[in-house]
């Protein structure tokens, strides 16, 4: 697992950046998920990750990324956000998790909503990630469960008012 080199700063996805966001997504998933999900659900789950052309596909349609980068450039966490307040991705790299850079990222997108007008932020988020949305002031609106290729999961849906 790749380590950051230096200081991590917030910047603005680019597109080279997707195969390396391809790989955070994969390793939070597989570390982070067996803390709160059974292992046949972290496999259904990990079968969604997507590739890294789906990735970039899905964070090129319109919706605004940041990345968490070191001073090499290296991504170890990125964030995304609709145009109608949605986050969809959240992921960070085991080899940063618990060190609060991920509510840097975060501040950057909360920053952004307000000033352009959002009147609130919402997400389906997992388990893992409920704890740290509600740390920034974030409300559990409803537990979800849903099935993907036939195994339960759940997660939470979750608002912010702006």
């Amino acid at each position: 697992m790749r380590q950051p080199d230096g200081d991590l700063t917030v910047r603005a996805y680019r597109g080279e950046d997707v195969p390396r966001l391809a790989e955070i997504f994969r390793e939070a998933v597989a570390a982070i998920g067996p803390a709160n999900y059974s292992e046949t659900q972290v496999a259904a789950w990990l079968g969604r990750v997507p590739s890294a052309d789906a990735l970039a596909e899905r964070l090129g349609d319109g919706r605004r990324v940041w990345v968490l980068a070191d001073q090499a450039g290296c991504a170890f966490a990125f964030i995304d956000l609709e145009p109608d307040g949605h986050i969809d991705l959240l992921y960070a790299s085991p080899a940063i998790a618990g060190r609060g850079a991920v509510a840097v990222l975060f501040a950057e997108l909360e920053g952004h909503a307000l000033t352009v007008g959002m009147a609130r932020l919402h997400v389906e988020a997992s388990a893992a990630a409920r704890r740290f949305f509600l740390k920034q002031g974030f409300a559990v609106v409803q537990r979800r469960t849903f099935e993907i290729d036939g195994v339960e999961i759940h997660n939470f849906a979750m608002e912010k008012v702006l």
